[in-house]
């Protein structure tokens, strides 16, 4: 899908705004404050169903207002003309709509567009603990097949449920006829969402080794996906656990505790790498995500919120960046810019100085929009 324009209304600093938008490069340019990042959030809160600057999204509501609003429209291949839209008010009630009907399941819209966020904070990635990594291997599971995030959710109630049967039994006594059954939950969605990164982490790891080799030739890297628990089944380390459990009142083991090892030379890459080399790497774990996404073939069924449940057909990705020449030298900015512009992605990108960071905005191969105290103008 590719975005052709993009509405705000009382976002932030932002009163109202229409953008319209180039099918490549997208630079929002302006001084600090001015209301550029707000862009990239709304389009965040929109399509992701929360905001990346605060867990509050009536934080987002400009100040006095008493509710904001984001839409984009855009064609896809496969649907034709789409619109999303999401009204969010002060109390926390949240409208989200697809072509103006009403969609019960964020992850509805979620599927319609791939959104990629690059951010100051980049090489998180791969300093950063294990948390931001299973979020990068969960992104791309998704995105790949649906119906992964289904076992995600599943997974995460019935864990809730366990712990609270845990804290029960240490309180009560060992009878608890609830902890076995969401023990087993647990084991068999635990297995099953291990299985789903195991295969995706398999598939994406050429793509991102190709994207890497473009950014930088010499550094060469390799995964292993630790699962979160040893031994032949979830179910057979759960059962040896349970004491540990009951007394620590929650469950230490499972995916809830995996890790993609990101390894150098046989070494942790976080031990070894630059900074400097760290935001590379990192921007090739997210442009391969992409790449893997637009190579494949699949053709889904259609599901629930007319999204498809099964693997998906190829499809690019909008990446949100903010601020990447706080991230990327000149030579590896461009090389960023080139990569995402060969692989077909669409690209919002916000900057305070353009030129000096991204030698293509003078040769005419984005679209630039001034921001300025919360307005929005195309330069000409």
């Amino acid at each position: 899908m590719i975005v052709e324009r993009l509405r705000l209304a009382n976002v932030r600093n932002i009163e109202s705004a229409t953008i319209e938008l180039g099918q490549g490069v997208n630079l929002l340019v302006g001084a600090n404050g001015a209301g550029k990042t707000a862009v990239l959030e709304a389009v965040h809160l929109l399509l992701r169903r929360r905001s990346f600057r605060t867990p509050r999204a009536r934080e987002v509501i400009r100040r006095g207002a008493p509710h904001m609003g984001v839409s984009l429209t855009g064609t896809d291949a496969v649907r034709g003309e789409l619109r999303v839209s999401t009204i969010h008010d002060a109390s926390g009630k949240v409208e989200l709509r697809r072509n103006g009907e009403r969609v019960r399941q964020a992850s509805a819209v979620a599927a319609l567009l791939p959104v990629q966020l690059m951010l100051p904070d980049l090489s998180d990635l791969v300093f950063g603990g294990p948390v931001v990594r299973r979020q990068w291997l969960d992104w791309g599971a998704f995105h790949v097949k649906q119906s992964y995030a289904d076992v995600q959710r599943d997974y995460s109630r019935a864990l809730r449920q366990r712990n609270a049967a845990l804290r029960e039994m240490a309180a009560e006594g060992p009878t608890n006829a609830a902890l076995d059954a969401w023990t087993e939950q647990v084991a068999e969605l635990g297995e099953r969402l291990g299985e789903g990164r195991r295969e995706y982490l398999r598939e994406v790891t050429a793509p991102v080794a190709e994207c890497l080799h473009r950014l930088a030739p010499e550094l060469k890297v390799s995964f292993a996906l630790q699962q979160g628990w040893t031994g032949e089944s979830l179910a057979s380390v759960l059962a040896a656990g349970l004491a540990r459990d009951v007394k620590s009142g929650v469950t230490r083991v499972g995916p809830h505790r995996a890790d993609v090892q990101v390894l150098f030379e046989g070494q942790a890459a976080a031990s070894v790498l630059s900074r400097g080399q760290g935001k590379v790497l990192a921007s090739a774990l997210r442009i391969g995500q992409a790449l893997d996404l637009g190579r494949r073939d699949g053709a889904g069924s259609e599901a629930g919120d007319g999204v498809a449940q099964e693997t998906q057909a190829g499809r690019q990705t909008l990446f949100l960046v903010d601020d990447m020449g706080a991230e990327l030298d000149e030579s590896h900015g461009e090389r960023f810019f080139d990569l995402l512009s060969d692989i077909g992605c669409q690209i919002l990108a916000t900057t305070v100085r353009p030129d000096s960071w991204f030698p293509g905005v003078s040769r005419g191969a984005a679209v630039m929009f001034h921001v300025e105290q919360g307005r929005i103008s195309k330069a000409e």
